[in-house]
């Protein structure tokens, strides 16, 4: 790099430093010490390459020497591997250079054989040991030759009592045996093994400060720790070029460090690969090209040795550090394998996949290694190749790998398959894409709708185009259903199935900027193929037509079971069920859509049976299962992975989930957050403007609140969706009317409420718009509603719904006396509220109409009144189900209406509401 940074003050090289080293230079010290005393030892020093085991074998003869002892360092290397007592050749020569020329010159006997000369060899260093005490230090001594190997594996046998240390620096991983004895067992003299580990952030951050005279940058430090992998050699290369660029160890030059570690590391591999034999160059490109596919016996089938024996050929490998040693070598990192095969062109590495592939077919290799071979090969052409692919992608899949998956089944593409075995395969790729790449996902179910040939069959077409859909893009689908439904039409084909899908999406478009060609029929209320009676079904819930006939076309949508039925019509048969009452019902079918779904990987599919699990669980009153299945359905496909369009679903059903908690500012929170472009071109953002009104309300402010409910509305209504129990929309934006004081308005839409409600027949649905009709109306209406609302809810599966209204009607009937109340309850006085309110006057007030009353709307009435009983927030929310902070708003928007300032002034304008037993208490 050439800019450099003029504040930078790089020192020169300074002498060796020794950073996180103290522990080991302490050891060695303390043998350095025994041999001074005229103990032997043996000393390994291991550790990766270019941790710094070299530089603590110098510093061990550097303090031996300072000791006044006789000490050698020899040095070994793939150059002399072959070389016949090379290392005891540099031993002598570095004891000639210490002045002991006589002992080289008399050590020498070079025609004597092996078996006579070594034993001659040890006899003479003893002999000088004793007269001199000796330290000999062996660096690399993976590298040995076979004869100094012999001759240094002689060695400990004869040290009993002689003032020897032998010191040894290898590679980790390294057979631990024949160079200097065993490293673990017990032995004729002590052994200790010295383990130098890679630096840590503080050794790092201690080499760099020896380097460089000003401040360090932790972040600096942190990326060069992780960039070289704390190797001392690797972090000393990088800081040369830092010092002779001028340039500072700062956070801005982080990219500068990783560029150049990864030509340091690139480096050493290619130094190291410039010395490997032929024989050991193949055999790594072979285990390179396999992906560890292959065992090794099958691997030297594969390279086979010409001048080499196979284990001296993994041998070298190893001792490079380019392989791991073991039962199982393979290449230490993919830079290894990436440069080994550097140097061969692409046929030559898909040759030798392909003879991989061959080779482990034929010895019947696993099926999860033979695809790992099939990645790299040329396409077969054998049928065998796609059907294996697709098992292990399958497997891949279930097990979360969803990559690996994905891989495999591109590679199956490569083959020569056609018609139907195609698009199965380019089906299952777009399920397990679509994570990772969900525009891709999409454009491949395109692909399969078409781009299919007549020899494809329809049901091929038809879980295309669900999958599609599922994701949440109508759009895309309704395009690519029609133009495929065309196509085929002409030709006669019964495309029923395909058309109810088109319908679907079609009729989510209908408030698109750009309006969809009406293409597809609705889909018929009689039916016995499921994927049009779950379809049928959801357009009957959704219109609100028929409910006993839903029921029966959503049952026959559950009659198709396995994963390769589509998804999508029994999810909105269960959304039939659901509107139904038929809750139990529901959740089975959704069970078990979710396990095909799983099954087969298709996540979207099984993120939306969850999310309907959850609404299935949160009418119940199970709204711990109901949070469970919705954080499942998160987990199952992240937000990010889903279209624009079915964002808001996620969103609205989170808040509705908090709401129903009673946690008004976390789904004020949740519906606060950035939506992507294009979240409001889909039927899911009436789901989100109604969750918007309902919290809006929660926080009293009723004109936003009601802007909300009316676009929920106009969206719904567009589509034909008038059913109440899809979203009750005309019972809220009579509450905000109400709220608002636009009464006329708020009791015209409770009373359609009510009216389609009952028209459905679904007891939560009228049992609801019963009890918001009792929230705008007064008088002997209201008790009416609320009545009705607690009698129709009593035996239906909304707990929660029948919960809150018989609370409200046991508050409200203690208005009054002789006023029914709800089955179980007992009649009772409940004492004055404190500040001199006596009980004849609450009396009187409890009997004589209150002009103050007609100030507050119905809901405000309720809360006023228990407030005036002196019954806390908390407990009033809980009564009504609201809030604490929303009793907060509404106590002081009443206060505000009469003109009080305390709960006593209040109690002297309002007859308190007696508390409801069983209710909170």
């Amino acid at each position: 790099m050439s800019v450099t940074d003029p504040g930078a003050r790089w020192r020169d090289a300074a002498p060796e430093f020794l950073a996180e080293r103290e522990g080991q230079i302490r050891r060695l010290g303390r043998q350095v010490a025994e041999l001074q005393f005229g103990r032997p030892g043996m000393t390994t020093v291991l550790g990766e390459p270019g941790t710094g085991r070299s530089a603590l074998l110098r510093a061990a003869v550097a303090r031996a020497r300072e000791a006044g002892l006789l000490a050698v360092l020899a040095r070994c290397s793939p150059a002399e591997a072959d070389l016949r007592y090379g290392v005891v050749s540099q031993i002598t020569s570095g004891l000639a250079g210490a002045g002991y020329p006589a002992f080289a010159r008399r050590l020498w006997v070079e025609d004597q054989p092996a078996a006579a000369l070594i034993p001659a060899l040890c006899g003479e260093f003893v002999a000088l040991a004793r007269e001199h005490p000796l330290l000999i230090a062996l660096d690399d001594a993976q590298w040995a030759d076979e004869e100094s190997k012999a001759w240094l594996a002689a060695m400990p046998h004869r040290l009993r009592g002689v003032p020897m240390l032998l010191v040894q620096a290898r590679a980790l991983g390294e057979g631990e045996g024949g160079v200097v004895g065993s490293a673990t067992g017990p032995g004729p003299v002590p052994h200790s093994v010295i383990q130098v580990p890679p630096l840590r952030e503080r050794g790092v951050r201690q080499v760099i400060a020896s380097r460089y005279a000003g401040p360090v940058d932790g972040a600096f430090v942190t990326a060069a720790t992780e960039a070289t992998g704390g190797s001392p050699a690797a972090l000393l290369a990088v800081l040369d070029h830092f010092a002779h660029a001028s340039l500072p160890p700062a956070a801005r030059y982080v990219p500068v460090l990783l560029e150049r570690a990864a030509e340091v590391s690139g480096d050493r591999v290619a130094g190291s690969l410039s010395r490997l034999p032929a024989d050991a160059l193949a055999l790594l490109r072979a285990m390179a090209v396999c992906e560890n596919g292959l065992g090794f016996d099958l691997l030297t089938s594969l390279a086979s040795p010409r001048t080499m024996f196979p284990e001296q050929v993994l041998s070298v490998l190893v001792r490079l550090g380019l392989v791991t040693g073991g039962e199982d070598p393979r290449p230490v990192s993919p830079l290894i394998a990436d440069m080994a095969l550097a140097g061969m062109d692409v046929g030559e590495r898909q040759a030798l996949a392909t003879r991989s592939v061959e080779l482990g077919y034929r010895a019947a290799i696993p099926e999860d290694r033979l695809a790992r071979l099939l990645l790299n090969a040329r396409p077969v052409g054998a049928e065998w190749v796609v059907n294996l692919l697709r098992r292990v992608a399958r497997r891949r899949r279930l097990d979360g790998d969803h990559e690996g998956a994905a891989a495999l089944l591109g590679r199956a593409l490569r083959e020569p398959a056609a018609g139907e075995q195609r698009q199965r395969l380019l089906i299952e790729l777009a399920m397990t894409e679509v994570e990772r790449s969900p525009a891709t996902s999409d454009r491949r179910f395109q692909q399969v709708l078409l781009d299919s040939g007549p020899e494809v069959p329809v049901a091929a077409l038809v879980r295309a185009a669900d999958l599609l859909n599922s994701r949440g893009d109508a759009s895309a689908t309704y395009r690519a259903v029609a133009t495929a439904y065309a196509r085929r039409e002409e030709r006669g084909a019964d495309l029923g199935s395909l058309a109810a899908i088109g319908w679907l999406a079609e009729n989510d478009c209908t408030t698109d900027p750009v309006l969809p060609v009406p293409s597809f029929p609705d889909p018929p209320d009689r039916s016995e193929d499921p994927v049009q009676a779950g379809i049928a079904a959801w357009m009957l819930a959704a219109r609100g037509e028929r409910m006993s006939r839903a029921r029966e076309l959503a049952r026959t949508a559950f009659q198709a079971k396995g994963e390769e039925q589509p998804f999508g019509p029994r999810i909105y048969a269960a959304r039939a069920l659901f509107f139904a009452d038929e809750v139990a019902e529901a959740v089975v079918g959704l069970d078990e859509v979710l396990a095909d779904a799983r099954r087969c990987g298709a996540r979207a599919p099984a993120a939306l049976a969850l999310i309907q699990r959850s609404r299935c669980e949160m009418r119940r009153g199970n709204l711990g299962q109901a949070v469970c299945d919705f954080e499942a359905a998160r987990a199952e496909l992240p937000l990010t992975s889903w279209h624009p369009r079915a964002v808001p679903y996620f969103v609205a059903m989170e808040a509705c989930l908090h709401l129903a908690d009673r946690s008004v500012e976390e789904a004020e929170r949740v519906l606060a957050q950035r939506l992507p472009s294009g979240a409001d071109q889909g039927a899911a953002w009436a789901m989100l403007l109604y969750a918007r009104a309902k919290v809006r309300m929660e926080l009293a402010d009723p004109e936003t609140a009601l802007r909300d409910v009316n676009e929920c509305g106009r969206l719904l209504l567009a589509r034909g969706w008038t059913n109440p129990a899809m979203l009750s929309w005309r019972s809220v934006a009579a509450v905000a009317h109400n709220a608002c004081g636009n009464t006329e308005a708020a009791r015209r839409l409770a009373m359609e409420a009510v009216e389609r409600a009952r028209e459905w027949g679904a007891p939560s649905t009228l049992g609801l718009a019963h009890l918001y009709a009792s929230r705008v109306l007064g008088g002997a209406e209201a008790m009416g509603e609320l009545e009705r609302a607690v009698r129709v809810l009593r035996d239906s599966v909304s707990r929660g719904c029948y919960a809150r209204a018989s609370a409200e009607l046991t508050a409200v009937s203690g208005e009054r006396p002789g006023a029914p109340r709800p089955p179980g309850e007992s009649t009772r006085r409940v004492p004055a509220p404190s500040g001199g309110v006596t009980e004849r006057a609450v009396e009187e007030r409890a009997s004589t109409p209150n002009e103050t009353r007609h100030l507050l709307t119905a809901q405000e009435e309720r809360i006023a009144g228990l407030a005036a009983a002196g019954r806390s927030n908390a407990y009033i929310a809980s009564v009504l189900s609201v809030s604490v902070r929303t009793v907060e708003l509404r106590l002081t928007g009443v206060y505000r209406k009469l003109a009080v300032t305390s709960r006593n002034e209040l109690a002297s304008l309002l007859a308190p509401i007696p508390a409801p037993r069983n209710v909170g208490d």
